[in-house]
Parts: C-alpha cells; structure tokens; sequence
C-alpha cells in the first residue's frame, strides 16, 4: 500500500502545475462531474449509511446529501468571483503601484476524513480542494467501512488518480500518508488525532485545517419558551444518536426550572425517537459507530453515577445493536469525564 501512495502522490505532484493552470469553467466542469457520479451512487450511499451508522434516509438526506449538492451548486456559483483578482488600496511602501490578491491554488492537499458523519464530512473539504483548483488523496475512515466503499466508488468514476485518489484502509494508512510532503492537509477527527497529524505536518512545515471536537454548553434563560428550547437542544444533541461534534453536551438552566426542562426535553425525545415510552425505534434512532465507542461512552456514564451524578431520564444500553437511548444526568460532578469527553 505505501508504494501505491507513493507512486500516486509523485504523478499528483507534477500534475499539481498543470492542474494550477485551469481556469473557472474547467473547474466548474469538474465539480459537476464529481456530483453526477454522487447522483449515480445515490441509493449505494443510503445504504452505507444504515450499514455503519443505521442512519434513516430522511436523516441520511438532511444531514449528508442535501449539504453536498448545495455546496457543489454554491461553489458552481460563485466559482469565477472567488478566482478573481481582488483589488485593495494603496498603501504607504507603494503609493504609486496598483495593488491585487491573486488567489492560487494550494497543491497536493490530503483529506482525512471522520466516521460521524462520513460522506458530507470527506466530500465538503474536497468540494473546497476543486474549487480551488488542487490535486487531494482522499482517506475515509475505517471505522464506517461501507461508506468508505462508495466514496472510494465515487472518485474512481470521476476522476484519474494523478488528480483526486482515494485510499481505504486503517491507521497504517494514515500513517503512510502522512510522511508526505502534502501542501496541504484538512483533518476531522478527535483533539487527540488531530495532535498527531499537527506533529506530523510540522516535519514537512505543511499547512493543516484542523475541525476537532469539542464540548458545547447550551444557556437556556429563564424567559424563553422551555418547551421550544427543549425540543431544538433534543434534535440537536440526538440527531446521529449524538455523535455529532457540534451537538450541545450539557445545559445551564435555571434550578427551579430543572425538572420542567427534564420532561419536557425527555416529551421531546420520546416523540421524535420512540416507539413507546421505553423502546427505541431503530428506523429513526441511529446506533454507536463500534463496540469500542459503545463500551467509551457506557464506561463515562457509569463512571459519573459513581462519582454522584443522577439519571434524570434513560439510560438503557443494548450491546447487541450498539444503541445508547438518550440520557440525561444532573449532579454532575466538576471533575467527571463525562464532563471532559
């Protein structure tokens, strides 16, 4: 495999000055390519993503596909306006010469991309890499492997592999990948990875975007309408089973708004998730991407229970099928993990 990336990241080498050279129509060109081979692949992209997530196909389409194509459709749009040169003003070292921004394109970029959300989150950075007129090598994750298939299928039908190639596999690959001199390289994943890749990147002074998790507060005042809140925090945190980086983890609310806030969040749940008050309907509600994050996340609430945190609501753990029902803790002590991950 390594030689493989390495024969496949020297042609995209060269090829990075020939590719640096096309203009907004050739690019526009490509960008439809890339969604026609998407749209070929459609059905095979629900059906990956109910393999490793058992995401529905509403939310398979609202949290995957309808971000991509309006990302290609925007990129198509404003495509010729951002390769433009930008006029700025004069300034005191040059009062007499006429100022511009030229926008170039950044080279070999390496995409590495997550498990949550693992078609929008491989195909966003790379929309951006086409527009901007570079060569990528792509690496979804191992952890959701059916999706990973069909991006693989995806690139191979729209492009050559001295311009966009994929590679499949574990963290050897990643590994492999990034003893390369990338110009570039885009990673979405964990704080803890993504220390990793900065490292790895500093030996080749690489650039890197570095999106990484994180541990989202939610204010609720004590004037808003609870039950309008509650319903928006329980789609936002249960959307994807709440593997979502950006999904509110924990809620400051007033105290003796507490035990309102609880029924009315857990009503919430119930409605949008349930199929009777105490079973979980598997066609709306995802699962645990593996065994071993399904084991990280039981270990963290039972760790908070021992240390004095209160479940206000759920708490069932099926092994089976990698499902955690939604749950909500108070008395959470300041020093708990669960606070921390």
């Amino acid at each position: 495999m390594e030689q493989k990336i390495n024969i496949v990241f020297k042609a995209q080498q060269a090829y990075k000055y020939i590719l640096r050279k096309n203009n907004a129509a050739q690019r526009i060109a490509k960008l439809r390519d890339l969604k026609s081979a998407i749209q070929k692949h459609e059905d095979q992209i629900y059906k990956a993503l109910q393999s490793d997530l058992r995401k529905s196909a509403f939310e398979s389409a609202v949290t995957e596909l309808i971000f991509i194509y309006g990302e290609i459709d925007f990129a198509i749009k404003n495509l010729s306006g951002w390769m433009s040169p930008r006029r700025i003003g004069k300034t005191f070292s040059n009062p007499f010469a006429k100022n511009r921004i030229y926008y170039e394109p950044k080279g070999v970029c390496l995409i590495i991309a997550p498990w949550n959300y693992p078609f929008q989150l491989t195909m966003s950075p790379l929309i951006s890499a086409i527009a901007a007129g570079n060569c990528a090598i792509v690496k979804p994750s191992e952890l959701s492997p059916a999706t990973s298939k069909v991006v693989h299928l995806i690139i191979n039908d729209a492009f050559k592999e001295q311009e966009i190639a994929c590679f499949e596999g574990k963290a050897d690959v990643s590994t492999a990948l990034l003893k390369l001199p990338f110009d570039h390289i885009f990673f979405t994943g964990s704080t803890e990875i993504g220390k990793v890749v900065m490292e790895a990147a500093a030996k080749n002074l690489t650039s890197v975007t570095l999106e990484l998790g994180g541990k989202s507060p939610t204010i609720i005042d004590k004037n808003v309408d609870l039950t309008k809140a509650a319903e928006k925090i329980a789609w936002g945190k249960l959307v994807n089973s709440g593997q979502t980086c950006i999904a509110p983890d924990y809620v400051f609310v007033h105290e003796r708004q507490l035990d309102e806030f609880v029924g009315l969040y857990k009503a919430a749940a119930t409605k949008m998730y349930f199929k009777a008050e105490d079973k979980i309907d598997p066609k709306s509600y995802g699962k645990i991407i593996s065994p071993k994050h399904f084991e990280r996340l039981k270990g963290l609430l039972d760790e908070a229970v021992e240390q004095g945190a209160r479940i206000d609501f759920g708490g069932t753990f099926d092994e089976n099928t990698q499902t955690i029902n939604p749950v909500v803790l108070s008395k959470v002590t300041k020093g708990s993990k669960v606070m921390e991950e």
